[in-house]
């Protein structure tokens, strides 16, 4: 009886559970040793999602080195105002850019990527650089490309000093973002 339970129900469990550590450490490691974006490709639009340190800083760096001639942050907090976004642009040298558009209606990932997929059908764009931070680059390119598959996409993740490989909130945030990659990428499996 022992037996029949270890070899149908526990070595199952256990397969499954080694599977998912390892798939766990790859995601962290590709995290781990991502580098920025170098490709100088230039876009139809840059596309930056709320939410972490960095975000809109990089995007608006982006719209100032001509590499777009558009820029659309997704999930703006309804009282912020391009004004707001200015103030905080760390960059005074480059010139205000005028092509902005916050988007206000998204509030995760998954409405993220369907305010994004309205935008881009507005404003017909066929090609745009993401602008997330590296360990939320994954899920959100996804996300995106399952409802624009048709548009090019390059990724242009963001590094921030807060976020250190192989420490502290790298594994609690590798961590989720794993997971939430790994049940979004099974929910959206046809």
């Amino acid at each position: 009886m022992i037996s029949k339970f270890f070899n149908f129900i526990f070595i199952p469990l256990l397969t499954l559970f080694i599977i998912w550590g390892l798939g766990w450490l790859w995601f962290a490691t590709n995290i781990a040793i991502g580098k920025p974006t170098q490709d100088k490709t230039k876009t139809d639009a840059v596309i930056v999602l709320t939410g972490g340190n960095g975000r809109i800083n990089a995007g608006l760096n982006l719209i100032g080195e001509n590499m777009a001639p558009k820029l659309f942050i997704s999930g703006v907090n309804k009282d912020v105002t391009k004004e707001d976004i200015f103030k905080s642009w760390k960059n005074p040298i480059s010139p205000r850019p005028c092509c902005i558009f916050l988007g206000y209606k998204s509030i995760d990932t998954i409405s993220n990527a369907t305010e994004i997929k309205e935008w881009v059908n507005k404003y017909d764009i066929k090609s745009f650089r993401l602008v997330t931070s590296s360990y939320h680059m994954p899920r959100a390119a996804m996300e995106i490309k399952n409802l624009l598959p048709d548009t090019q996409i390059i990724k242009n993740p963001v590094f921030t000093d807060d976020f250190v490989s192989w420490k502290g909130r790298f594994w609690e945030l590798t961590f989720s973002e794993y997971n939430k990659t790994l049940i979004r990428w099974m929910q959206n499996i046809k």
